[in-house]
């Protein structure tokens, strides 16, 4: 507690020494023209900065001296050695705004301006960045009928037929300025947080979305108030949901900006607006030490969309525990990586890491240390790293600290490894008054493993300490006990016999085996399905090839040809709960051969129905099967998953178990 006490003390001394970034900029988006003028200065030195090419500088003086702006051998722009004050002016005409999918708006790294939406994302390099951590100051101006901002404060705003200006302020430490502008209608509200202090939340919708304002206004109320009693008081002074005209889906500090067709999705506001109001602690509070990976993904799934899952009810959380494990035997052995390795999201496996496996790791860390240290770990890693970055060290520090024992064997088996291990019941076999179990486990893992003991009337469920190998164990049980399932709720993270598990999209989806073929030779077909196929597919193909291949397969075309390829190639033919279904214009499902590998069928009624799918399929992996009518998806499910019980017996000897430890009883 002292350390954590220095640190407080210490933090506004680390706020003053960080460079600062004071802009004026202005932008016409029917001209897409941008100018500006910043003054970039730190009282240790500055040695230069980066703006990226399409900024042209029209003037620049050094501690009051005029200069001429030269590029060095790395991109950036030297300084003389000693500079404490940059004055930049610069301009670009902006790119126009592009359309873009679900994947390719996250490495869309270009400012762009437009009246329905301009978005300079601070990747795109925009404003002069010292390479270090600033804090900043923005005063945005704006034609009449546009209106802007950038994460922070709002310190001033003035709105007319002249024209928009409102200044921000950003005290603290960040790596980046995001700029957001539309012909926005602004609602707002003043909430009081459980310290005392006020804030002020906004939202910033196009016209036809003002009516939803209210509702996002309410419930961003809530989710702040339930986090800062959780984790710590909200960090910022105000919080805004921000519409974007492409389909984006960003946290920002302070912020969100989603997609117009995102905001009016009925779930968002029960799902993702929570996601990204939890990110102004995990993400934006505290940023991630990039260089040592990414954890603040997976704590806020674990806080945010797992929890609301827990909150209907223990069946919708362990369907979303079983969800990540389908999505973990989505992906090939040796494909995955560490969680210390997750950056960001780039591809679907490295979604299933960075998400599903992260989210895993805290619910089973919360369960080793119970759900009272946990939180006080939480608010432990607030009160030390707020507006500082965090490795997955500190975390471990900080949980260890709350449950005042060492956590080192748990991060370095989950965190610094990349993997999972397979369990298995192999035997269960009555002896006495007991249950002698052998499990054997492939990997190399120290586990707390949950088993479940049936009897006719009910269940109760014990934890077993497992190692490596394959181990016999014994359970003080009455003679009622008939089965004994591993892990029935799913609370490890771990390779699940997939024959266990139902077929999912996404097994195909994400794998980058797999190969598109089409079923048929139409020429206008062909072209939906290879541009339908470069959607869905991580890998994307280049081309669509005739015969199966060797490995996971995905199958489009339109309903006969299709119907016609799988029996010729001696896969399932449609299921039954499929081909009873009238109407609709395509049908997309998953399966599994006789071999094991995963295949993906989509069956549609011609080329416009393979077009259709485009936007919607790509959100619908974790589904085993989808019906649809033009791109709305009328019907969904699941295949039911199999049990993985195991019948007690009567032992036959006990040298058939061999011998390994006893069971803790709970």
């Amino acid at each position: 507690m002292r350390r954590l006490l220095l640190a407080a003390l210490l933090w506004p001394l680390f706020a003053a020494a960080a460079p600062r970034i004071d802009l004026e900029v202005r932008i016409d988006p029917a001209s897409r023209r941008m100018e500006a003028t910043a003054t970039l200065a730190d009282d240790k030195g500055l040695a230069d900065f980066a703006l990226a090419p399409a900024f042209e500088i029209t003037s620049l003086s050094v501690d009051g001296r005029s200069m001429q702006a030269k590029r060095d051998a790395r991109g950036r722009y030297s300084l003389p050695p000693g500079s404490r004050e940059a004055r930049i002016a610069y301009r670009a005409t902006l790119q126009p705004a592009a359309t873009l999918d679900h994947r390719d708006v996250l490495s869309h790294r270009v400012a762009t301006a437009a009246p329905d939406g301009s978005f300079l994302p601070g990747a795109a390099g925009w404003y002069p960045d010292p390479g270090k951590p600033f804090a900043y100051r923005v005063a945005l101006t704006l034609p009449a009928g546009q209106k802007g901002l950038v994460p922070g404060d709002l310190v001033n705003e003035a709105d007319g037929p002249n024209g928009y200006r409102a200044e921000y302020d950003f005290p603290h430490p960040t790596e980046g300025i995001d700029l957001m502008a539309g012909p926005y209608v602004v609602g707002e509200r003043a909430l009081k947080l459980p310290s005392g202090r006020s804030i002020r939340l906004r939202t910033w919708f196009h016209a036809d979305l003002a009516g939803l304002s209210a509702g996002y206004l309410e419930d961003s109320a809530r989710y702040i108030e339930r986090y800062s009693r959780l984790v710590g008081d909200y960090p910022f002074g105000s919080f805004s949901i921000v519409a974007s005209p492409t389909p984006t889906g960003f946290g920002m500090p302070s912020l969100t900006y989603l997609g117009r067709d995102v905001i009016r999705l009925p779930f968002i506001r029960a799902t993702s607006l929570g996601h990204e109001v939890l990110h102004n602690w995990w993400g934006n509070g505290i940023t991630p030490d990039w260089a040592s990976g990414n954890w603040s993904e997976g704590l806020t799934t674990f806080l945010a969309d797992y929890a609301y899952k827990e909150d209907e009810g223990e069946d919708a959380a362990r369907e979303m525990r079983l969800g990540w494990l389908r999505d973990l035997a989505a992906v090939p052995p040796g494909e995955d990586t560490a969680l210390r390795d997750f950056t960001s999201r780039r591809h679907g496996i490295s979604s299933i890491v960075g998400y599903d496996k992260s989210a895993m790791v805290f619910l089973m860390l919360r369960d080793a240390i119970g759900r009272e240290a946990f939180e006080r770990g939480l608010r432990l890693l607030w009160e030390g790293r707020r507006f500082r970055s965090a490795s997955w060290r500190d975390l471990e520090a900080a949980f260890a600290q709350a449950a005042r024992r060492p956590l080192r064997g748990f991060f370095r088996q989950w965190v610094e490894r990349p993997g999972a291990p397979a369990l298995r019941i192999e035997a269960a076999e009555r002896s006495g008054a007991s249950i002698r179990l052998r499990i054997a486990q492939s990997g190399d893992y120290a586990l707390r493993v949950p088993v479940r003991l049936v009897r006719a009337e009910g269940s109760e469920t014990r934890t077993i300490e497992t190692g490596p190998g394959t181990k016999a164990y014994s359970l003080a049980a009455d003679a009622g006990i008939e089965t004994v399932e591993l892990d029935p709720d799913y609370r490890l993270w771990r390779r699940v016999d997939a024959a266990l598990l139902p077929p999912i999209l996404r097994e195909t989806f994400v794998s980058p085996q797999t190969r598109a073929v089409l079923a048929g030779e139409d020429g206008d077909v062909r072209a939906a399905a290879l541009a339908l196929a470069a959607r869905v597919l991580d890998a994307r193909p280049e081309r669509l090839e005739a015969g199966p291949p060797g490995g996971p397969l995905l199958l489009l075309g339109l309903a006969p040809a299709v119907d016609a390829w799988l029996v010729r190639y001696g896969l399932p033919p449609r299921p039954q709960a499929l081909a009873a279904k009238n109407g609709g214009s395509a049908q997309v499902w998953a399966g599994r051969g006789a071999d094991g590998r995963p295949y993906a069928v989509i069956s549609a009624r011609d080329a416009a129905a393979l077009k259709a799918l485009e936007r919607a399929l790509p959100h619908y992996g974790r589904q085993s099967w989808l019906t649809f009518d033009g791109g709305r998806a009328t019907e969904k499910g699941i295949w039911p998953p199999r049990a993985a019980a195991v019948q007690v017996k009567n032992a036959v000897s006990r040298q058939k178990l061999g011998t390994g430890g006893t069971a803790p009883t709970p």
